[in-house]
């Protein structure tokens, strides 16, 4: 899934140049396909990912996969290339990759592998992007004051030369799916609690500090002084995305797509709380669930046999269903 996920977005970025950001505009695949060996059959299959995917439409004739990319396609290849750029992101990026990278290295019985030798790596990117031999150094060199990562530095060289994983840097990749920033926020201090009665179920979700949602029912006692209330008619959502979220870890998703499905559903979430929620934002996180969920979506009978549960798969269908208005 993750190949196919990043060759699909691939396709879109370079389909968006092509186009000169114009949903009016047919782009062959072909060239595409050509420049990295994969045959016609790949190139239509990959125009039925995007159109499945909800990015793209397609204009492909007889032996010519084409398409066309839609407002969403448009919006997910720009927000994709703002990321891209955002050093902070990039830079958290590189610590959780680099961390992951060493306890594979930790696994596989290398001594004080070289963490330089993580720019060789597939995994070693950000959105397409490759990182730079700075970047990997600086985020050695973070790991290793965080003591995620310990070994001998060198003079005029940032960060560790060689190094191995730490018993931390192994709990925060074993137990917190190498979200370094995640892992070391988990001993801050946390708010002063109050206990106060609301009205709907409660749901606890991240991306808030802590923060609660609740939506209509009786009566619910929590104990937490952040309790925010569904908008009215977004009950709906809610539930399916604090279903999605119950339910990720069943999905079979790569730790880079659990992660994207966490923070998409969150910000739909810590949008739908709003006074007024606004549908651009709602409407971008929904793009980027539907381009994890899809596929687990359609898995069928085929998705039980590679470990994606029904109850995954329907919590997806829903969701799906309750973010396409948007």
């Amino acid at each position: 899934m993750d190949d196919t996920v990043a060759t699909r977005d691939a396709l879109l970025d370079w389909a968006y140049d092509q186009a000169g950001g114009d949903t009016m505009s047919d782009v062959p695949v072909t060239p595409f396909a050509e420049e990295r060996a994969l045959d016609l059959d790949t190139g239509f299959t990959l125009v039925d990912i995007c159109v499945a995917s909800g990015l793209a439409r397609s204009a492909s004739t007889f032996g010519n996969p084409s398409i066309m990319l839609t407002p969403d396609g448009l919006t997910y290849v720009q927000k994709r290339r703002r990321r891209r750029e955002d050093p902070a992101l990039r830079a958290a990026a590189a610590r959780n990759e680099l961390l992951r990278w060493m306890y594979r290295q930790h696994i596989a019985g290398v001594h004080m592998p070289l963490p330089s030798g993580f720019i060789s790596a597939p995994e070693a990117t950000f959105e397409g992007s490759a990182f730079t031999k700075k970047e990997i150094e600086l985020a050695a060199q973070y790991l290793a004051k965080r003591e995620l990562i310990k070994g001998p530095g060198a003079f005029g060289h940032t960060g560790p030369l060689r190094a191995d994983i730490t018993p931390d840097g192994m709990d925060c990749v074993a137990d917190w799916s190498a979200n370094v920033s995640a892992y070391l926020r988990r001993q801050e201090p946390t708010v002063s609690t109050s206990t106060s009665t609301y009205n709907g179920p409660v749901f606890n979700h991240s991306s808030a500090n802590g923060a609660q949602i609740a939506w209509n029912n009786e009566s619910v006692t929590q104990n937490n002084n952040r309790v925010e209330q569904v908008a009215p008619g977004y009950e709906a959502l809610a539930k399916a995305l604090t279903e999605v979220l119950q339910q990720v870890s069943a999905m079979g998703l790569s730790e880079e797509a659990r992660e994207d499905v966490d923070a998409a559903s969150n910000e739909i979430l810590a949008e739908i709380v709003r006074d007024e929620p606004r549908p651009g934002p709602i409407r971008r996180a929904a793009t980027i669930l539907r381009t994890w969920l899809t596929p687990i979506a359609a898995a069928g009978t085929a998705g039980v046999s590679l470990g994606v549960s029904e109850g995954a798969q329907e919590a997806a269908r829903t969701a799906i269903e309750l973010i396409s208005p948007f």
